[in-house]
């Protein structure tokens, strides 16, 4: 159980580190959601905070996502040329190509790749003649089927039989999130993602932010006594730390950023 808000002593801790990683999810985190889930945007400021703190000396800033890497970079609004590296699909892709060729040996073979199309056909199926309200969200390595804004009952009922159809294929990785069920055929998760980072720029402290099942890959990765993970919202977790929403995560963001930038002034 995480206990509270990371304390100025924690964050400084964490700012003056040699060498820092801050990574953090996407939805929930930076952005609040939306029953569109192309609609959402970032936290007004948030971005411009990790591009200040991903320009420090030896501070290095990642977003992590569960969304593809196109609708990453959409998003976010961070273009390719820009030092903040993007990983998409659970740590299945990546702008940063160390984190893409540690990640080869989680790579979609063709098998899964056959195992996700009948997949994708049979959730299309399902959702035509059982759920119409449900929406469907293809990647390049699984099919997601979002219920937010639905009635509970409704979008417990579209989960429950898309997990059902999952049973059917073998190999799939069914991962629950927030009025969210992910069908994945690939065999990466945020946490390897992370730590492979990590260990391509020699961090000596890391920090994560995550609000959701799978963050917590990268909370459970994360135990050095220099790392700080931080869970956004409520429901039990392996974070060290606690925040409430996604205004915290901004104020956090931006303590940690001045507590960065302090300490590559007067180190």
């Amino acid at each position: 159980m995480s206990v509270a808000t990371p304390s100025t002593e924690v964050l400084e801790r964490a700012a003056g580190a040699s060498t820092l990683l801050v990574a953090t999810d996407f939805d929930g985190v930076l952005a609040p959601f939306d029953s569109d889930p192309m609609a959402v945007a970032p936290v007004p400021g948030t971005i411009d905070t990790l591009r200040s703190m991903a320009a420090l000396p030896h501070v290095h800033v990642a977003v992590v996502s569960g969304r593809d890497l196109e609708t990453l970079r959409a998003l976010t609004g961070l273009t390719a040329d820009e030092e903040i590296v993007l990983i998409g699909s659970h740590g299945a892709e990546s702008s940063s190509a160390a984190v893409r060729e540690a990640m080869e040996a989680a790579a979609v073979t063709p098998d899964d790749e056959a195992t996700l199309a009948e997949l994708r056909s049979d959730i299309e199926a399902l959702v035509e003649e059982s759920h119409p309200e449900a929406h469907i969200e293809y990647k390049s390595a699984a099919v997601v089927v979002h219920v937010r804004g639905l009635p509970r009952e409704v979008g417990d009922a579209a989960i429950a039989d898309a997990r059902r159809v999952a049973l059917d294929h073998s190999g799939v990785k069914v991962l629950k999130g927030k009025s969210v069920l992910e069908l994945s055929v690939s065999h990466a998760d945020k946490g390897s993602a992370v730590t492979a980072l990590g260990r391509h720029v020699g961090a000596t402290a890391r920090v994560y932010l995550g609000d959701d099942v799978t963050d917590e890959d990268a909370f459970m990765r994360m135990t050095r006594p220099e790392d700080v993970t931080v869970k956004v919202g409520t429901g039990s977790t392996a974070a060290h730390y606690r925040v409430d929403d996604e205004l915290a995560v901004a104020e956090l963001l931006s303590e940690l950023c001045r507590l960065a930038s302090a300490a590559r002034v007067t180190g």
